[in-house]
């Protein structure tokens, strides 16, 4: 990894942490002038070190994804549809 000044690295690690890893690979990129791939591997790296050294809070704060979302989002439609039905 690049180096980092202490309160960017600081805020790379709290976005990650956040399950803001988006944000973070941006703000790594403005700090380091790496490409796009670099930050991204860089962020992946350290996203998985903090997984190891926190992981509740990694488990927590991961994103559901896309899938996730469109599940969460068809389960209610489908509890009205068989209410409707029976």
């Amino acid at each position: 990894m690049k180096e980092l000044p202490p309160e960017t690295l600081e805020r790379v690690r709290s976005l990650i942490l956040e399950g803001n890893k988006i944000q973070a690979i941006k703000l790594y990129r403005e700090a380091t002038d790496a490409s796009l791939r670099e930050s991204k591997v860089q962020i992946e790296q350290l996203s998985d070190e903090l997984r190891i050294s926190h992981p509740k809070q990694m488990t927590v704060n991961e994103s559901t994804g896309c899938a996730g979302m469109l599940l969460l989002s068809i389960l209610p439609l489908g509890g009205i549809v068989y209410a409707l039905v029976v």
